[in-house]
């Protein structure tokens, strides 16, 4: 990443020597403070007019000294903001310092690593849900296009280096998805993520069927093989039409008010120790509930005599509002 650190230090340094010539100048030439400025920036520039000039022996050497060392610094400082403004460095910059201001404030969020194919729709989907996410990439043409959108942090780098996953967040994150097109790569991001913070669920796609238990053996928590899945649907889409259909149309038709989603039962809750037939989940909230994740038992379509514990993860289906009534209770608010 470009830094402005060295053409700030170097405007701080002139800056230190205009002030140094002036009042050295005042002190060994006997001069007001205008003339001893005016001197030390004659000196600087080596434009010398000639009507103020030394006349001691150390003021000569100061003037050495300023014409060497200042008109240096003058140059440098003058030739590196006039570059970066012709080639639109400093706006980039300035653009890449903020975004890593704001990702220095995320915490509990979710780093996308690459922005091919697979990476876009995930990108869109965490906007569309209205996620905190930082996604990696190192192709400029992609960074081009993350930059033309709004809301986006990004940081251009390679996702399998540590450094860059650090600059991401990754030890305040609470996920990582890695889209990347190599199995080897991604590989690399499960052990970092594992390595760096245990904790983080990583999500990873694997584009041959064999890596999938090695990706999970390294620790990834969820590995989607893009390839099965195109297959998979494309069968049932040939098998089951209509089931197939309605799956998509809640997925991808955004104007149906009708979602999917998990919800962590709280002590404090009053549905906890309750039968789902009592806790009238269905009739208060028009909501459905799917299945209950409970430890490592998923119990798919429970029973009405199914009893909830704290703890259980519940998995939900209903409109938007009436989830987010729901979770408020789940969550003992």
């Amino acid at each position: 990443m470009t830094s402005m650190r060295p053409i700030i230090y170097a405007a701080l340094a002139l800056i230190l020597i205009v002030a140094a010539g002036t009042f050295l100048f005042v002190k060994l030439e006997n001069m007001g403070l205008s003339d001893a400025l005016w001197l030390t920036m004659m000196n600087i520039t080596t434009v010398g007019f000639g009507d103020v000039v030394p006349v001691t022996n150390a003021g000569r050497s100061v003037s050495i000294f300023l014409m060497v060392s200042g008109f240096g610094l003058l140059i440098y400082v003058i030739s590196a903001v006039f570059s970066g403004m012709l080639e639109g460095r400093l706006a980039d910059i300035w653009g890449k310092r903020k975004i890593m201001k704001e990702i220095s404030r995320l915490n509990g969020h979710l780093i996308v690593c690459g922005a091919g194919r697979v990476g876009k729709e995930v990108t869109a989907e965490l906007l569309q849900e209205r996620q905190k996410f930082v996604v990696i990439e190192k192709d400029p043409a992609r960074l081009e296009e993350l930059r033309s959108i709004n809301g986006i942090l990004f940081i251009s780098g390679d996702a399998t280096e540590d450094r860059v996953l650090l600059n991401a967040g990754l030890r305040r994150a609470k996920g990582v998805i890695s889209t990347l097109p190599e199995d080897s790569e991604n590989l690399m991001i499960v052990i970092a993520c594992k390595d760096f913070n245990p904790k983080a669920r990583v999500v990873v796609r694997a584009n041959r069927p064999e890596s999938v238990v090695r990706l999970r053996r390294a620790g990834a928590d969820t590995v989607v093989c893009p390839s099965a899945i195109a297959g998979n649907r494309m069968a049932l889409a040939s098998l089951k039409p209509a089931s197939v259909a309605f799956v998509e149309s809640l997925v991808e038709e955004r104007d149906i008010d009708l979602n999917l989603e998990e919800l962590f039962l709280s002590e404090r809750s009053v549905l906890a120790g309750k039968m789902l037939k009592e806790s009238r989940i269905r009739e208060s909230y028009g909501v459905m509930i799917l299945a209950i994740r409970r430890g490592e038992e998923d119990i798919v379509n429970p029973d009405p005599a199914e009893k909830l514990y704290a703890g259980d993860l519940l998995i939900a289906c209903g409109s938007a509002g009436n989830l987010t009534l729901l979770e408020k209770v789940v969550a003992g608010e």
